[in-house]
């Protein structure tokens, strides 16, 4: 299989699908449904199909940042043979409807959408850089992604994420699984 690599053209697209794991958060609104809408979304791309989702888990906003709400946030694995910047602007077109405004530094937002780390291939753009550099500084992020890719990679270390530190911060707590609930009318 070819993998993207740093700074990929079209021409260096993966030739079968890769597993791609995306970071989900929400402090405004119907969070659990932006959430469950935003993973079906990403799930309908072509060439798409989501693996598993993990427990959804409640935590404060981050230190230094303008945010005030607690966040729901989850981990979704997909499998999928799009590009990783043609994922980009999905999340960021669900974004956008959802009604996130990047006004302000780490601010409530209706959803945050984060690709987090590809199977096995880095990738480095301007606009994205995989893996994520602060995976295994949130908890809120390293323990949803280890709850449904136990064993990935840190495809610039070769370190497993399992093996590394536990991440210095509040905990998360979790709060219950994502499922079918209302609809929003974002996407």
């Amino acid at each position: 299989m070819t993998r993207p690599s740093a700074g990929s053209a079209t021409a260096a697209l993966p030739v079968t699908p890769y597993r791609l794991a995306v970071g989900l958060g929400s402090s405004l609104g119907d969070r659990r449904a932006h959430l469950t809408l935003a993973i079906a979304s990403l799930a309908a791309m072509p060439g798409t199909r989501l693996l598993r989702t993990s427990a959804l888990v409640r935590t404060p906003p981050l230190a230094g940042g303008t945010a005030r709400n607690w966040f729901l946030n989850a981990v979704a694995l997909f499998e999928t043979d799009q590009p990783p910047e043609v994922v980009l602007d999905r999340c960021i077109t669900l974004e956008q409807r959802a009604g996130r405004r990047r006004a302000r530094h780490w601010m409530d937002r209706p959803l945050d959408l984060d690709l987090l780390v590809g199977d096995g291939f880095t990738f480095d753009s301007p606009r994205l850089t995989l893996p994520h550099p602060a995976i295994g500084r949130r908890p809120f992020v390293l323990g949803p992604l280890l709850e449904v890719w136990p064993d990935v990679v840190n495809p610039r270390t070769g370190w497993l994420y399992a093996a590394g530190p536990p991440p210095v911060g509040p905990r998360a707590v979790v709060v219950g699984r994502l499922g079918a609930r209302r609809t929003v009318r974002f996407l």
